[in-house]
């Protein structure tokens, strides 16, 4: 089972919708998927009680884990393909383990410079975490950014520069498709296949699995 994380401790940077949209995605593909949603909030597991109403075929499993994450991991390897963290915006154990744990670490960030600053914390922590795992990889994800525009081009390199992890080629537009399809628990090929999300999300999915099967 490969095992991806997605973290930043500043809020709103759109983790949990990236993770719901990729879990499902994967499921599409027929893999087997489970999310483990840490965060409190409990974004995860809510969209995934709206998706067993409305009877989506697609089929993921969502866990809320606060504590003990490593242990249900562990019991989870055999049954699946992949397992999505969500992480909360803020450090604590659940986060710590779900960052040594990790196979491929994804870290969304907005076209902000307030944004770039404030994922020094994250890349830290998972710089630590390297010394104990040193497959981890870790990449930045352009998140909610207005697609093409100077300033996100210059804030990734910014980033890139800064900090030193590679960014995701794929780039994750404020779009609202991304909020119109999770009021029906759908990602956004289920809500609208020929929508440039969708596009932006198969090719988010065909790039991380590039990036394990290496």
């Amino acid at each position: 089972m490969k095992i991806i994380t997605l973290a930043n401790q500043k809020g709103g940077c759109g983790k949990s919708t990236i993770v719901l949209n990729l879990a499902i995605e994967f499921a599409l593909q027929q893999y087997r998927v489970i999310i483990f949603d840490t965060d409190p909030q409990g974004s995860c597991y809510e969209t995934a009680e709206i998706r067993d109403d409305q009877g989506e075929t697609a089929q993921i499993k969502v866990a809320a884990i606060y504590e003990n994450l490593y242990q249900a991991i562990e019991e989870c390897e055999k049954n699946y393909d992949f397992a999505i963290i969500d992480t909360p915006p803020h450090d604590n154990e659940v986060v710590t383990v779900a960052t040594v744990c990790s196979d491929l670490i994804i870290i969304p960030v907005q076209d902000s410079p307030l944004d770039i600053r404030s994922t020094k914390t994250t890349v830290n922590l998972i710089n630590e975490a390297r010394k104990l795992n040193p497959n981890i990889e870790p990449y930045f994800l352009l998140s909610r950014i207005q697609t093409n525009s100077v300033m996100a081009r210059e804030l990734a390199q910014v980033l890139k520069s800064t900090y030193k992890f590679d960014i995701l080629k794929t780039k994750i537009a404020n779009r609202m498709a991304y909020k119109y399809s999770l009021i029906y628990g759908q990602n956004v090929s289920e809500f609208s296949g020929k929508d440039s999300a969708a596009e932006e999300i198969r090719s988010l999915a065909k790039e991380v699995l590039s990036i394990l099967d290496r």
